[in-house]
């Protein structure tokens, strides 16, 4: 269930957005993917994450990164540890290779 609502959120960041500021768009990233998430690390790259697909997410000049900065949100969303997540994000740097 956590993965449809994560992807949900995603589609916002496959083509513009119409009556949805940035920040707007950030929030409903950042809701969609901390929820269960207890791992202080997970839910700093998650931020993170999200705001990177806000601000870049839609331009072609960034689209070789895009898959990562989606590969955290979605699999650091329900980390429980700091190490848990450190493996998760080696793991989304190894397939999408910046």
């Amino acid at each position: 269930m956590t993965g449809a609502v994560v992807a949900g959120a995603l589609v916002a960041f496959s083509g513009p957005v119409v009556a949805q500021t940035d920040m707007e768009r950030q929030a409903q990233c950042e809701l969609s993917a901390i929820r269960d998430t207890r791992s202080p690390l997970a839910v700093q790259y998650i931020r993170s994450a999200c705001n990177w697909l806000v601000v870049n997410g839609d331009s072609l000049l960034n689209a070789s990164s895009k898959g990562y900065y989606i590969c955290l949100v979605r699999q650091l969303s329900g980390a429980q540890s700091n190490e848990a997540a450190a493996a998760i994000m080696s793991a989304c740097r190894t397939s999408n290779p910046l």
